[in-house]
């Protein structure tokens, strides 16, 4: 494979239809990954797993061994583990030399599955891996020093502290500014801000940042 490029599919929901979630992953030539259950999400936007990991809780017994009989390399572990399943496939890719991640299925299900999946994408910064959780109409990664957003006007974004306290953050371009200020991971002042120009620019000089990019499913699909 020419790329570098995977894409982890999750156990959960997307919102959208087929069309949209197609161009949402945007690449031909990706490594598929699917985490138990997200096989069958993967499936119903048309794309076959180039490999299935977990514990399979989430598959019958005959879905297991559709795959089997269809040759995708099924990676198994036990149920009591220390790892998501969307943990086991990000440490997949990244052994690999995967550094570029999508993610998606984030959603949908226990309230504690989502925030564990939520917070992957720092489990990828910090391992060197550059991650997004995407979905129409949203996205989210993580600011460590700089994030440039183009055209995206009109699109709400939230910015949440990971650290207790990230400092220096500069934003500009939407339509609450800040110019070298702190945010604190238990205050809100970061959620709901709008792009307003071309170009917005958050810069961080301390800590990380969990950026949301919101639009409605209704609208065009945020572009890449």
């Amino acid at each position: 494979m020419s790329t570098n490029k995977a894409v982890i599919v999750l156990n959960g929901e997307l919102k959208g239809n087929k069309e949209e979630c197609k161009k949402l992953i945007g690449e031909k030539d990706v490594l598929f990954v699917a985490a138990d259950g997200g096989v069958l999400l993967l499936e119903s936007i048309g794309f076959l797993p180039d490999v299935i990991i977990g514990d399979f809780d989430s598959l019958t017994k005959a879905q297991y061994q559709r795959y089997e009989k269809m040759g995708v390399k099924i990676i198994k572990y036990p149920v009591e583990k220390d790892e998501t399943d969307g943990e086991l496939a990000l440490q997949y890719c990244r052994e690999r030399g995967f550094n570029n991640v999508i993610i998606i299925g984030f959603a949908g299900g226990r309230l504690d599955q989502q925030l564990a999946n939520i917070f992957l994408l720092e489990y990828a910064f910090r391992n060197g891996i550059t991650a997004f959780i995407k979905e129409p109409g949203l996205e989210m990664g993580i600011i460590n020093r700089e994030k440039v957003f183009f055209q995206k006007i009109g699109v709400r974004l939230s910015l949440i502290p990971l650290d207790e306290k990230v400092t220096g953050v500069t934003i500009t371009g939407c339509k609450y500014l800040l110019e070298s200020e702190s945010l604190l991971r238990y205050k809100t002042r970061g959620i709901s801000n709008i792009i307003e120009q071309e170009k917005a620019v958050i810069t961080v000089k301390k800590g990380l940042l969990l950026y949301v990019l919101n639009k409605s499913v209704s609208s065009s699909i945020i572009p890449d």
